[in-house]
């Protein structure tokens, strides 16, 4: 399940995110279709708009299924080393923006998606050919369950 992070004191650029609730990727749990579901869109939405990161344009070709697969494992080591971080393929759930000195790879991810669809953001439901089901989530998130 897709939950918000808030992280005290707040950075001003990302004062707040999307995370996983459990890990994703290369030896990572890969049990929440909604967690997996999110690391592929925003892969996918940093792929579509590469801007001046041209090596990022493969990340469209990650299919937003909802099931792990290579595509998504080498789409998350092609976004850690972009970032400086350890390519190892792995979205852990984040317990604030950095580990160490490296962002955690979920709060890239969001960081990305951010500055390519900033009209768009947090609406994550609004950046084109977000599935429906991950459009659910992310506005549970946002504003709890919608009963």
């Amino acid at each position: 399940m897709v939950h918000i992070m808030a992280p005290k004191p707040a950075e001003a650029r990302l004062p707040m995110f999307f995370n996983v609730d459990s890990s994703v990727g290369q030896g990572g749990q890969n049990i929440s279709f909604d967690d997996i579901m999110l690391v592929q869109f925003f892969l996918f939405a940093i792929g579509k708009k590469p801007e001046t990161q041209q090596h990022l344009a493969p990340l469209a070709a990650v299919p937003v299924t909802g099931r792990m697969n290579q595509q998504t494992i080498d789409g998350i080591k092609l976004m850690q080393s972009s970032a400086g971080a350890t390519a190892d393929g792995r979205v852990s759930v984040a317990r604030g923006y950095r580990f160490s000195s490296v962002a955690f790879t979920i709060v890239q991810l969001n960081f990305n998606v951010k500055f390519r669809h900033f009209p768009q953001w947090p609406n994550v439901e609004e950046i084109p050919d977000c599935p429906s089901q991950l459009a659910l989530a992310c506005r549970r998130a946002m504003v709890g369950d919608l009963k």
